[in-house]
């Protein structure tokens, strides 16, 4: 991948060079959170070939503490501070999750500029330290995405309020000049950046760039930003930019390796599978914001080859970074769950190469029972299960599963497969052995005199049986 060196040009690309010895942050996340600055202070004034903004959005990704991702910005901005004057401190937003705020953020800043000497000015960076908190909202509103979208391209951001009274008011931003620079961990990207915002453009317009910390530096040093000192190159830069509209265009050699990228760029998007060219889509565009914003830098309207070699270096860089993202996100790396072949295999070599059904599936825990247990083991060459006899007091038998040599153990299999056997007998289901009962035998028939018949002896009589008899019978029964 391309190094700082390869995409460092110009005033921005010296200043970052100056700034680095008092940060601990990566020089490319330093640059990548320069240029977004850099371009949302120059918004409105600065424009592509073609018209375009040259907005430029990026998003550093970076594992916690050792990214160093806000100390990249902070270096950013101790970078342009000096030279764009109190933009920064009057214009970054933040915290902004939903479409209907954007717009209303973008709209009441531009509002508040009417009254101001210089005019209208709808100017917005937005800045979000803990990107994963506001797409795991924004992610539930489908208007944010395609704000974000209308935004980038230049086009007009709409949104209805109810006023006073129930009156319904529009508020409407026709040339949206919006900055945009984010921070995430590796772990949380892919299960935010969902693949159906993906597929609509929503992240192929934010370049994203992996970053990590480049030193550190003496404790003893309580603020080594502040010894970041202004570039006067910027600073005449800032007040070129915005004296009135510049109308960037490329050289005849920038236009001729722009147009061969542009072809080569068409026909790698369209080999790349769609869930990978979605995030990558706008590179081409997104090299010539870059190239126009370093040529500003410069005061200058027409774009060098240098220029366009060194946005090409970042962009190239960019790009290879959000593959790695997604290969890693798609592999499982960090993130999804072992397969339940994996699980045996490891826990198998954990047990020195054997152990019992049952060791094994409370290693799957809620992964896997007994019949998807089996099943994966009859698609794994290196893994056998056997039965070992009965199960104690007429219980379930035991199985034990083992580690084989593949080659061996298909050669032993083929080999029972050709054996003769005298008779194929159906597999019968287990169950516990049960003593059956000898059937009753059958008296021989007698030839001899039968038995008389005995009789049965009469029951006894009872003692309230016996009273009633020797009751004597009540004369007055008859009469009655």
């Amino acid at each position: 991948m391309s190094t700082f060196k390869e995409m460092q040009y110009g005033p921005l690309g010296k200043a970052v060079e100056a700034a680095m010895p008092h940060s601990e942050a990566d020089p490319i996340g330093v640059y990548a959170a320069t240029l977004s600055l850099w371009s949302a202070a120059v918004a409105g004034k600065v424009f592509q070939p073609s018209g375009r903004p040259t907005l430029f959005w990026s998003a550093l990704v970076g594992r916690s503490r050792v990214g160093r991702k806000g100390f990249a910005l902070g270096t950013a901005r101790a970078i342009l501070d000096p030279s764009i004057g109190g933009f920064l401190s009057t214009r970054m937003r933040k915290g902004i999750s939903s479409g209907p705020s954007l717009v209303t953020t973008l709209f009441e800043v531009e509002q508040e500029s009417l009254t101001s000497e210089d005019g209208r000015d709808g100017r917005v960076m937005i800045a979000e330290g803990e990107w994963a908190s506001v797409l795991k909202r924004a992610n539930r509103d489908a208007t944010y995405h395609d704000q974000l979208i209308n935004a980038w391209d230049g086009e007009a951001v709409v949104n209805t309020t109810k006023g006073k009274g129930g009156k319904r008011e529009e508020q409407r931003i026709d040339v949206p000049l919006l900055g945009y620079h984010v921070h995430i961990q590796p772990g949380r990207w892919a299960p935010l950046v969902k693949p159906e915002f993906a597929l609509g453009g929503a992240f192929n317009r934010i370049p994203h760039f992996l970053v990590s910390q480049s030193k550190s530096l003496p404790s003893n040093i309580k603020k080594p930003l502040d010894a970041v000192k202004e570039t006067p190159a910027l600073t005449k830069a800032y007040r070129w930019a915005r004296e009135k509209v510049r109308e960037m265009e490329l050289s005849p050699e920038a236009a001729k390796m722009h147009d061969a990228y542009r072809l080569e760029f068409d026909d790698r998007c369209a080999a790349l599978p769609e869930n990978v060219s979605c995030f990558i889509e706008r590179g081409d565009e997104n090299l010539l914001r870059i190239a126009c914003l370093l040529t500003a830098a410069e005061r200058k309207t027409v774009i060098p080859v240098r220029a366009w070699k060194a946005a090409h270096a970042m962009i190239e860089y960019s790009m290879a970074c959000t593959e790695k993202l997604i290969n890693e996100a798609q592999s499982g790396t960090g993130r999804q769950m072992k397969s339940v072949e994996q699980i045996i295999r490891e826990s198998l070599q954990r047990f020195g190469g054997e152990a019992s059904r049952t060791l094994i599936l409370r290693a799957l825990g809620t992964r896997g029972n007994a019949a998807s247990l089996t099943a994966a083991v009859e698609k794994m060459p290196d893994v056998v299960m056997e039965r070992k006899g009965s199960g104690a007091k007429g219980g379930a038998p035991t199985f034990v599963l083992r580690l084989v040599d593949p080659e061996k153990n298909g050669q032993e299999q083929g080999e029972r497969e050709h054996q003769e056997e005298p008779e194929e007998r159906p597999k019968l289901a287990v169950v516990p052995a049960q003593r059956e009962r000898p059937a009753p035998r059958k008296r021989a028939a007698s030839t001899g005199p039968k038995r008389p018949a005995t009789k049965k002896a009469p029951a006894k009589k009872t003692a309230l049986v016996r009273q009633k008899e020797e009751t004597p019978k009540n004369p007055m029964a008859d009469l009655l």
